[in-house]
């Protein structure tokens, strides 16, 4: 039980530092960012976050929290 928390608990923060990285410290020519542009103008741009991107990321850590889950379940160490 003790493996399954603390597997949970690293699988959140890492998710929750890949969100804060995506939003706050990427640019928009990373491919792990969520940022896209939402409006262009020849002086201005303005910048906000993907909802596609976000849910694909989240999809993504759930998917490998999973697949811990069943390796640690399993019993292969």
């Amino acid at each position: 039980m003790n493996r399954k928390v603390g597997l949970f608990l690293l699988v959140f923060f890492c998710y929750l530092i890949w969100l804060y990285l995506a939003i706050y410290e990427s640019s928009i020519d990373d491919w792990w960012t969520v940022k896209e542009i939402k409006h262009r103008t020849e002086d201005t741009l303005e910048i906000g976050v993907s909802i596609v991107k976000f849910i694909f990321g989240t999809v993504i850590f759930t998917l490998g929290g999973m697949v811990l889950y069943l390796l640690i379940r399993k019993g292969i160490r």
